[in-house]
Parts: C-alpha cells; structure tokens; sequence
C-alpha cells in the first residue's frame, strides 16, 4: 500500500494516462470523476452523497472548460463502491438533480466492489454532445 500512498502525492493529474476529457467531432468524452483534490487526496472518504456532489462540480468545470454545460450531457454511467439501497439512490437523485434540474440524461448505475483507492465511494462518467 505505501506505494500507492507514494503514487498519489505530488501532481496526480500529470502523472496518470488519461485525459479529463477528450474531444471527437462534437462530442466530449469525460474519464471517470472521483471526489479527489490535484494532489489526489480523496475528499468526504466516509460520504458517498458528497462525494458524488463534489464530482458533479468537476464534471460542471470540465464541461465549462470545453464549451458545454450539464444540458450537453446525454449519458452518465454511475459506479457506487457502497450497497445500493432505496436510500442511496434517492439521496444521489436529489444531488443529480441540483445540477441537472429536470434534464433527463442516459444513465447506468453499477455497483462494483471498489474503485482506484479504499476512499472512493463513487465514480462518474459522462458523455456530452454539443452543438
């Protein structure tokens, strides 16, 4: 494990092999979000419903950076490293619905054992399409 603690100090962004985002044609492909600061410290670790509104900021400011906005997006994939329950969905709709209001998007949700650190509750994808 201390390699991976050594792996996320310093700029994480420039050392990973992904981009944010890619652009082809007009549509905008967004790599997974995970609630983590640019030094890559995971924010809100014990609180799956903050967590998912901080990634939904960093989705806003990704999209903002290529032109596009939450009505751009067409599809979400959603993976929760929680159980899945009545109460988790409803508490993730209502944070979903702060930044999409009634734009209705494309949408998958999975629950997975675990995602990149222990720390991440929740990863989300989107897709954009922009005029």
């Amino acid at each position: 494990m201390e390699d991976v603690e050594q792996d996320r100090s310093g700029t994480v962004e420039a050392d990973r092999p992904i981009a944010a985002s890619l652009r082809a044609g007009n549509t905008i492909y967004l790599a997974g979000q995970i609630a983590d600061t640019a030094d890559g410290i995971v924010q809100a670790p014990d609180d799956v419903i903050a967590q998912a509104a901080i990634i939904f900021e960093k989705i806003r400011d990704i999209l903002a950076a290529e032109g596009a906005s939450f009505t751009d997006v067409v599809k979400l994939v959603t993976y929760f490293a929680v159980p899945l329950d009545v109460e988790v969905s409803r508490k993730y709709w209502e944070v979903r619905r702060r930044f999409f209001g009634d734009h209705k998007v494309a949408s998958t949700g999975i629950q997975v054992a675990a995602l990149i650190y222990p720390e991440c509750l929740i990863e989300i994808e989107a897709t954009a399409v922009v005029a």
